[in-house]
């Protein structure tokens, strides 16, 4: 029996943030600065067997990034 149901396949990346109080920037390079996660993105709606396979695509060509599904 096959899963009809459809599913978001969702993406996030890692940005980084300047942390520093007088936002000091100098030739592109923070003073202080952290990583911090993006909100979660919708990109399209699958099926939960070709979301699974897109996933595994996705995090070969981008392995800094997070991909999950999420039912609709």
């Amino acid at each position: 029996m096959s899963d009809d149901r459809l599913y978001w396949l969702m993406v996030r990346k890692q940005i980084e943030v300047n942390t520093d109080p007088q936002r000091r920037c100098y030739n592109g390079c923070h003073f202080s600065s952290k990583m911090v996660w993006t909100e979660w993105e919708r990109l399209y709606k699958t099926t939960k067997e070709d979301g699974e396979d897109s996933i595994q695509t996705f995090k070969a060509i981008n392995p800094s990034r997070e991909y999950k599904l999420e039912e609709v």
